[in-house]
């Protein structure tokens, strides 16, 4: 009796350490963005923060499908383009090229292919990692970032705009230039 006990014990211990130990996705490398553990619902949210060289660098968020996906841009100013993405579910497989269903958008509808993915592979249910495209190579005022078909849902859009600050952008005569 005391030996199934002692098996019955272990093997709860042993599945409690593999499933935490599956959930535990990659970090971020830059800290901003974590695992979430909030309900996915069919949203799209923006929350205000300081802007860097004119941008506004808020995180965006979509949890349509059953996968919420946020994204931070990291620079908008230097060459490439950085922008921290997180996936996060409990009930679809990530497993897929992250780069390959990704576009940047101009505003002149414009779309580029990333230059890299640099994050975690394609498996699991937490992937995060950044996702880089060349600077743009003509002034726009607002770029998007469309991710295509993650959990059945045709389209996600994250959109940022230019902020109409000049003196927030120094050195950036890109930007500066789309500035009317």
């Amino acid at each position: 009796m005391r030996r199934a006990t002692f098996y019955l014990v272990l093997a709860v211990a042993i599945l409690a350490v593999l499933l935490l130990a599956g959930c535990a996705g990659k970090q971020p490398e830059r800290g901003r963005l974590s695992v979430s553990t909030a309900q996915p619902g069919p949203s799209t949210t923006e929350t205000q923060q300081p802007f860097s060289s004119g941008w506004d660098l808020s995180p965006r968020r979509n949890d349509a499908g059953r996968v919420v996906i946020d994204i931070v841009p990291l620079s908008l100013s230097d060459d490439p383009w950085e922008f921290e993405v997180a996936f996060n579910t409990h009930s679809v497989n990530l497993g897929f090229d992250v780069a390959g269903v990704s576009v940047l958008r101009c505003d002149q509808g414009q779309e580029y292919a990333p230059t890299a993915w640099d994050g975690s592979s394609p498996s699991g249910h937490h992937r995060s990692g950044v996702l880089k495209f060349a600077a743009l190579d003509h002034p726009t005022s607002s770029v998007e970032i469309v991710i295509r078909d993650v959990a059945e849902v045709p389209e996600r859009v994250f959109h940022w705009d230019l902020l109409r600050r000049a003196e927030s952008l120094p050195g950036d005569s890109a930007i500066r230039a789309a500035i009317p």
